[in-house]
């Protein structure tokens, strides 16, 4: 996390920026040409939101301690204050999100002499700091809610290591950066602030900026379907905020959710965070345990624990339980897990969560609220399947997808009608993310699939997938 400045904190701007950058973790300082004012500033979001990183300080006070500092000034204040932490800035990044408006016409373009306001500062900095330009697109409204903002961000620099800090920054605020090119072009920029107050003036509430098209180079276009890995994320224990820690993950890696993408988790994090774990020395087997225990080989605890979260022993041998789960699901031993579970007083198992589908949705209605989205969430562990070797994901909760995709009816390539084909979407789907969610020391319980074909339901759960009992031809 960073240390930033931000000069103009106590205005709506600054004041949304701080905020923001605060909940990602950053430590802020607000800066003001009267520090008493800035720390009234700082106070008042505390009161909001206590146990943040924020202070108030005087411009130049709050310059020394920053590592990044931003300029979030109107126009007319820009170059004071620009003189005020000349000096104080040695080394760092000094992000302009000024834009050059001069009342009463601030929705018309009116560009400086030296091209755009980005450019000045650098002028008036020399070589102290490296000015980069960002946020003239964004308005101060949207910032200050907690909502997903639907825009993107230009960032002009000179050089792209600085241009890819500022995104990183910007992807912290729950937005996407683009260089767009050296510092000059900041132009552009600063003249759009002038060109989306007039769009909002006549059709808007607070237009932006969203980039499109496919992405060139080494990346998959926009239509590919990608698994996209969740990096960084904790060892999760009961109570953690699930939704948080994946959002925050996210962010640090400089991703977003977008609407359609499907959020695969594995169980084992839900289950943790859910309470879900059982220490076995404090079980007392009952008398069907130790009859399960004898026939199988497992431990009598383990054997009450299958036993519990079991609607019927289906097969029992040697080393191996099959159990048709509460749920419905058929696994070995009823889902009940060992592995990447922490324990510090004698062995602890995992059980599966007591209702997938609504721990799901849970999660997905809260990703939803942080990044404005509409999106899936599968819950998958790792199953064995009936006459094959080898385990593969597989959903056991789901929200926001029909688990199946029915296409009898439709046509083949000659014409002929389908009849029986049901495809098994969100099986398909925790298969594919099992690629790089991994079995065993991979540390990465989550990934994302974008652009994957599925049908929007919050109608389904994955019961849908079960097939009845009475059409099992192998009981």
């Amino acid at each position: 996390m960073s240390i930033i400045a931000v000069l103009g904190g106590t205005g709506s701007l600054g004041g949304a920026l701080a905020r923001r950058w605060a909940q990602a973790g950053h430590e802020i300082w607000i800066g003001s040409r009267d520090a008493a004012k800035a720390e009234h500033a700082a106070q008042a979001m505390l009161a909001e939101a206590p146990g943040l990183a924020i202070h108030g300080a005087a411009l130049r006070d709050a310059a020394d301690r920053a590592e990044i500092v931003v300029l979030a000034v109107p126009y007319a204040s820009q170059v004071p204050t620009v003189e005020a932490i000349k000096g104080h800035v040695g080394g760092k990044i000094v992000i302009d999100t000024t834009a050059p408006l001069k009342p009463p016409k601030v929705g018309t373009v009116q560009l400086p002499a030296a091209g755009c306001a980005a450019v000045e500062v650098q002028a008036l900095l020399g070589d102290e700091a490296v000015v980069a330009s960002a946020m003239q697109t964004v308005s101060a409204e949207k910032l200050s809610h907690a909502e997903h903002i639907e825009a993107d961000v230009l960032v002009a620099a000179d050089k792209k290591d600085i241009a890819d800090a500022v995104i990183a920054l910007i992807a912290d605020l729950g937005l996407r950066g683009y260089h767009a090119g050296p510092l000059a072009n900041s132009a552009a920029s600063e003249a759009l602030t002038s060109v989306l107050i007039q769009l909002n003036r006549r059709y808007f509430s607070h237009a932006g900026i969203r980039i499109t098209g496919d992405v060139k180079g080494d990346k998959p276009a926009a239509k590919t379907v990608q698994i996209i890995p969740v990096a960084g994320l904790p060892l999760f224990k009961p109570g953690d905020d699930l939704a948080a820690a994946i959002t925050a993950a996210l962010r640090a890696q400089s991703e977003l959710l977008y609407d359609g993408d499907v959020v695969v988790v594995a169980q084992k994090i839900v289950s943790k965070v859910e309470g879900r774990a059982v220490r076995l020395a404090g079980l007392t087997p009952s008398d069907e345990a130790h009859v399960l225990a004898a026939a199988s080989g497992k431990d009598a605890a383990v054997a009450e624990l299958i036993l519990r979260e079991s609607e019927t022993i289906m097969r029992a041998k040697r080393g191996v339980v099959i159990a048709r789960h509460r749920h419905g699901h058929v696994a070995a031993n009823a889902g009940i897990d060992a592995s990447n579970v922490e324990s510090e007083e004698g062995e602890t198992v995992l059980l599966w969560p007591d209702d997938p589908d609504a721990s799901a949705a849970a999660l997905r209605d809260a990703l939803n609220a942080s990044f404005g989205t509409e999106i899936a969430v599968i819950i998958s562990d790792s199953l064995g399947r009936a006459w094959r070797l080898g385990t593969t994901g597989t959903a056991i909760g789901a929200a926001g997808i029909a688990p199946l995709t029915d296409r009898r009816g439709e046509t083949d390539l000659f014409g002929r009608v389908l009849q029986a084909t049901v495809i098994g979407r969100a099986d398909e789907l925790a298969a594919a993310a099992s690629l790089v969610i991994g079995e065993a020391a991979e540390a990465t319980p989550v990934a994302i699939i974008r652009n994957a074909p599925y049908v929007r339901s919050n109608a389904e759960g994955i019961g849908a997938t079960l097939r009845p009992a009475d059409e099992d031809l192998f009981p």
